[in-house]
């Protein structure tokens, strides 16, 4: 019995401390690492995976690490959609800029960059690209320079400029090859490998380069087997359905195509899979098996607004097939879609162009050169004609904005102080306006020859009227339909407005909602925060370039200088 009773405390003491030991052994135990492995495990189970991903955020800030901070938030960039994942991107930079560190910060431009990029925003982009690189440069960061020039590929790619393309991807392939088994918070060198290759594979296959894919494909495949990284499989079975197409062996091209589609796990949209499923069955002259195809494109453009150059010949070839068939409404529809896209392209082609060949390209030559004059004895002197050369032009530069916000400043000053005289001076124009007996109202209504005092009179008071009833905020307003408004015509309406308003109508209309706008600005302080274009469409403006050119034509300054000018006013009175 006593050794029952024994047992029996043993068994409860047994339970009690493994019970508080298993309290004690709290997620925030973890290290970062196992909790990136977590994550990287959870990715299925989304619910999980935000548990550990918040998780990582709660004990980076606890911790005020900065560094697994930008890597936690780089994780919520990369499972969120449009416009979450901006802003955890936005979040992530924000904490590199305050740490000040370069390797944070490139590291953090990166994930912004290939964050737009994804949402195919592609000045953004590449504008984050170009600013990593400035700072993985500065760290001598190998491993944040090498991604950064994997995201430059893709812009390079998109803008057709796929030798050099296939260039940065071939240092790509070599680097995170060679870095493969390197581990660390924030690195996947494995990850970057794999997609090199891919992209390089879909490069050649874009160059007709078919024959080159074999060794790559061959690589690709032995690896993912290996190492048993099933999901990647069905990306190199797309590029090898795509090759057979190149090939013109459309069904092997179709059988390909539908075993990846059939592979993929994810919930996304596989383009390149479906895009070449209906150029095989076009090219095939099965046109409606093809359609279906296109039309899952166009439905995933449609939601998106989002879709590469190398799918537009979809909207070509529905153009051409409801052409066929006769329906004009759908052909219609599609015409415009493809005009849309163009516009998009030409855009975004021009930008890109220029700036990597300005910003990038170039700057690696300079780089190049800089370092071959290194060697050369007229190095000082170079640097000194330099710095000289960069003194003179902010020199020039500091004196040129000096004097600018000196005449801003006087422009300011003179605006608010003729706003703030305003009342007084339409007290004396009000004044004369209106004589005191019939003598002299017959002499002031009598200045324009041709026309009736009395009708002179009527509409005088009659622009009064409009005047005080803010009529002028209407945007279609026009010299004919208030002259039919006010029971004349445009000529007489004119002559009166030149006479006693000493301006064309358009500058008096004008001026009357650039005054208007002023006062708004002046004594509601919350118009300070609209932005040029809801001040123009409040003031009664069709557009805000006539907004600014007439603000600009009256005042000899940009609104939106004013606007910032008013706003530190308001700041200094504040204080």
């Amino acid at each position: 019995m006593i050794k029952t009773k024994i047992l029996f405390f043993v068994l409860i003491f047994f339970n009690i401390f493994l019970s508080i030991s298993a309290q004690k052994s709290k997620p925030t135990d973890l290290t970062y690492k196992q909790i990136e492995e977590k994550i990287d495990l959870l990715h299925k189970d989304s619910t999980k995976m935000w548990k550990m991903i918040n998780l990582y955020i709660q004990k980076s800030k606890q911790e005020r690490n900065f560094e697994t901070l930008i890597y936690a938030y780089r994780y919520s960039t990369l499972y969120s959609t449009f416009p979450r994942n901006i802003a955890f991107a936005d979040s992530a930079l924000s904490i590199a800029k305050k740490s000040n560190n370069p390797e944070f910060l490139s590291s953090a431009y990166v994930n912004r960059g290939k964050t737009w990029l994804d949402e195919k925003k592609y000045q953004k982009s590449l504008d984050d690209f170009l600013s990593a690189i400035t700072y993985s440069n500065k760290t001598g960061d190998d491993y944040t320079t090498y991604k950064t020039k994997y995201y430059i590929a893709q812009n390079k790619i998109y803008l057709g400029l796929y030798d050099e393309a296939q260039e940065e991807l071939r240092q790509c392939i070599e680097y995170f090859k060679k870095n493969i088994k390197t581990t660390g918070l924030g690195k996947d060198n494995e990850m970057y490998y794999l997609y090199s290759l891919m992209s390089s594979i879909d490069t050649n296959s874009k160059l007709l380069k078919q024959k080159e894919n074999k060794p790559l494909l061959d690589e690709a495949f032995d690896y993912i087997t290996v190492n048993n990284l099933s999901e990647y499989l069905p990306y190199f079975i797309t590029s090898q359905g795509v090759d057979s197409y190149n090939n013109k062996n459309y069904n092997l091209a179709i059988l390909k195509l539908k075993q990846a589609l059939s592979l993929f796990k994810d919930n996304s949209f596989h383009y390149t899979a479906n895009f070449y499923l209906g150029m095989s069955y076009w090219q095939e002259g099965r046109k409606d098996e093809a359609v279906l195809y296109f039309k899952l494109i166009d439905a995933d453009y449609s939601k998106s607004g989002k879709l590469d150059p190398h799918f537009r010949p979809t909207y070509e070839y529905l153009i051409k097939y409801f052409q066929n068939s006769g329906n004009k409404t759908l052909q219609l529809q599609y015409v415009k879609k493809l005009m849309e896209l163009d516009r998009n392209y030409e855009k975004n082609f021009k930008y890109l162009y220029t700036t990597i060949n300005k910003e990038y390209d170039t700057k690696k030559l300079q780089q190049e050169k800089d370092r071959l004059e290194s060697s050369l004895q007229r190095q000082r002197v170079f640097y000194f004609i330099l710095i000289m050369l960069i003194i003179s032009a902010a020199g020039f530069l500091i004196y040129r904005f000096l004097k600018l916000q000196r005449k801003y400043r006087e422009q300011f000053e003179n605006i608010i102080h003729a706003d703030e005289t305003k009342d007084s001076i339409t007290y004396q124009l009000q004044t004369v306006q209106s004589p005191k007996n019939s003598e002299t109202e017959e002499i002031y209504y009598d200045n324009i020859p041709g026309i009736n005092p009395q009708i002179v009179e009527q509409i005088v008071k009659e622009l009064e009227k409009f005047e005080r009833e803010k009529r002028y905020l209407d945007p279609q307003i026009s010299q004919k339909s208030l002259s039919e408004d006010f029971g004349t015509n445009s000529s007489y309406l004119s002559k009166i407005i030149n006479t006693y308003k000493d301006k064309n109508f358009n500058h008096y209309v004008n001026d009357l909602r650039i005054d208007h706008t002023l006062n708004l600005l002046k004594t509601k302080r919350k118009y300070l925060n609209k932005d040029v274009k809801e001040l123009a469409t409040i003031s009664g403006f069709n557009s805000t370039d006539s907004f600014s050119k007439n603000f600009q034509r009256k005042f000899d300054m940009k609104p939106s200088q004013f606007i910032k000018m008013m706003k530190e006013e308001a700041r200094i009175s504040a204080q």
